[in-house]
């Protein structure tokens, strides 16, 4: 069986959770809850040297960064699901899952530690408002990709709608000023129709 290490609250495990829900995958889940500590172990740094979550145990394959888990996932087990056929939606997918992990992540984990993680009289209220101002600009990009789509590689769910779709998540959890964005809303709401999505990324962000 597959060994998944990491808590359920963080939007890196939710990514990885999240392809391999929609593979139909079963998998022995370890530190969901967070409780466990197993990053902060040695016999979890053998897995993990950078002591990061999540990690991905397949018959002694370790995978490890949240995108290449997607990836793995995608391709090995959810080949005509989830991995793009044509040139074009891959390349769109790929684009996108990396928008995720750079331009959209550093202001993302800004507001979510800055509102969520900090205490109210601790927090930096002008850092906080660039990167929401940040956050609107880099999803106006999305939402104006997805004119004329239903998903970011087209008109088909793929994995790259995993990583983006767990920022979106995010956004809209978030308490925080957003600009009228009607064509990401519209992918999100498709986003929620999914099961995988409402049972593992749609989880309490505190």
């Amino acid at each position: 069986m597959l060994k998944f290490y990491g808590r359920k609250t963080s939007i890196n495990v939710q990514k990885a959770a999240w392809a391999m829900g929609e593979a139909g995958l079963k998998w022995d889940w370890i530190d969901k809850d967070g409780t466990v500590g197993s990053i902060d172990s040695q016999e979890y740094r053998k897995l993990n040297p950078a002591s990061q979550i999540p990690t991905l145990e397949d018959d002694g394959l370790l995978v490890r960064q949240s995108n290449a888990i997607v990836r793995y996932i995608s391709k090995k087990y959810a080949p005509t699901k989830l991995w793009p056929s044509k040139y074009s939606a891959y390349v769109e997918a790929e684009r996108w899952m990396e928008w995720q992990a750079t331009d959209n992540l550093k202001n993302m984990v800004t507001v979510f530690w800055g509102l969520i993680r900090t205490p109210p009289e601790k927090q930096n209220k002008d850092v906080i408002a660039n990167s929401v101002w940040e956050l609107n600009k880099e999803f106006s990009l999305l939402n104006e990709h997805l004119v004329g789509r239903r998903y970011i590689a087209g008109n088909t769910f793929s994995m790259g709608d995993i990583p983006a779709g767990a920022a979106a998540y995010r956004f809209y959890a978030l308490p925080i000023k957003r600009h009228n964005f009607p064509h990401l809303e519209t992918w999100y709401q498709l986003l929620q129709e999914r099961t995988p999505f409402r049972e593992l990324v749609m989880v309490p962000l505190s």
